[in-house]
């Protein structure tokens, strides 16, 4: 699988990229590469996101040279609010498709008309599950995949989640998973693949350990994503008490 900043700097229209992340310096790195590559290729961005994260992504931004007050200026990047958008569409605590497709499709295709593709990143997904509100945050996930039929641009979002927290493995990484294309688990891919491979031999004997890395790969969910993570998708699914032991030695290598 390619490395995050290819896949962040290269997006194809119709990618729904996460990334689940606790270090908020990576989110800031991330969201600049995908960002900041956008803008210099003459692209529009839209970025949907809580204050505090926008202003570490100016900073990231600023460091790459890309100079935001310009940028804004034109209307080749746009900022808005993640909690206020959000209430924009929300009904009854449910995202209602008209009014969701008026709000963001309608700001999609206004930067379509002006630029040759859009990027579009948001966090109204992670304040949905933050909040608990899980079904919806899934609705609106689907609602972007729809909108994707109707319009062409990427996507990317990311959630506040310990990829080796044992209860991600109970449902909300496989339920996340299922609605993007890719998965972004960790800032070094090859130090994670490594630490997963390295953990699995450890609790289970070599060629059994390779056996299920090579039925790991071969049984890849769509999305796409580090080996290391399709392994540890795929102890949990197949051999949960085993995916344990060998979540708690990634965790120790980490």
């Amino acid at each position: 699988m390619p490395h995050w900043r290819e896949i962040l700097a290269r997006p194809s229209l119709g990618d729904h990229i996460v990334q689940v992340y606790q270090d908020r310096a990576f989110l800031a790195e991330a969201v600049a590469e995908y960002l900041g590559t956008g803008l210099e290729r003459g692209e529009a961005c839209i970025v949907v996101a809580r204050p505090e994260h926008r202003a570490a992504f100016e900073r990231e931004l600023a460091k790459r040279g890309i100079d935001v007050g310009e940028a804004t200026g034109r209307g080749q990047l746009r900022f808005a609010d993640a909690q206020q958008t959000l209430d924009r569409f929300m009904v009854g605590g449910k995202p209602e498709w008209d009014r969701f497709r008026a709000v963001v499709g309608g700001a999609i295709a206004e930067l379509k008309l002006q630029y040759p593709a859009v990027r579009a990143y948001g966090e109204m997904v992670d304040i949905l599950w933050q909040s608990g509100e899980r079904d919806p945050a899934i609705r609106l996930e689907e609602f972007w995949n729809e909108l994707g039929k109707l319009q062409t641009y990427s996507l990317f979002c990311a959630y506040y989640m310990d990829n080796l927290d044992p209860k991600a493995y109970r449902g909300p990484l496989e339920c996340v998973c299922k609605v993007h294309t890719h998965l972004i688990p960790a800032r070094d891919y090859e130090r994670f693949d490594e630490a997963v491979a390295e953990a699995s031999r450890e609790v289970l004997d070599g060629p059994l350990s390779n056996m299920m890395l090579s039925l790991a790969a071969g049984s890849q969910m769509r999305t796409k994503m580090p080996l290391g993570q399709a392994a540890l998708l795929w102890l949990q699914q197949n051999m949960p008490k085993t995916a344990e032991k060998v979540l708690a030695g990634v965790r120790a290598r980490s």
